[in-house]
C-alpha cells in the first residue's frame, strides 16, 4: 500500500516556490476570536444557521370547518 503512496512522488516533483504572507495578514486578538465565538453560538443556538440550511415555509394552510384551505402565517401546535 506504501508503494502506492509513494509512486506519484516518485515520478511527480514539488517545485521550489517561494511563498510570502501577504504584510496585512496578522493573527487576531484574543478578543476578537471570543467575539466570534459567541456571536456564532448565538447564530447556532437561534436557529438563524438552520433557517439558512433548510428554509422552512414561513406560511402555512390549515383546512377551515367547511373544507377550503386557508392560508395562515403561525400554524398553531407548532
Amino acid at each position: 500500500m506504501e508503494t502506492l503512496y509513494r509512486l506519484p512522488f516518485a515520478v511527480l516533483e514539488c517545485p521550489n516556490i517561494k511563498l510570502k504572507r501577504p504584510s496585512w495578514v496578522h493573527m487576531p486578538s484574543a478578543m476578537t476570536v471570543y467575539a466570534l465565538v459567541v456571536v456564532s453560538y448565538f447564530l447556532i443556538t437561534g436557529g438563524i444557521i438552520y433557517d439558512v440550511i433548510v428554509e422552512p415555509p414561513s406560511v402555512g394552510s390549515m383546512t377551515d370547518e367547511h373544507g377550503h384551505q386557508r392560508p395562515v402565517a403561525f400554524l398553531a401546535y407548532r
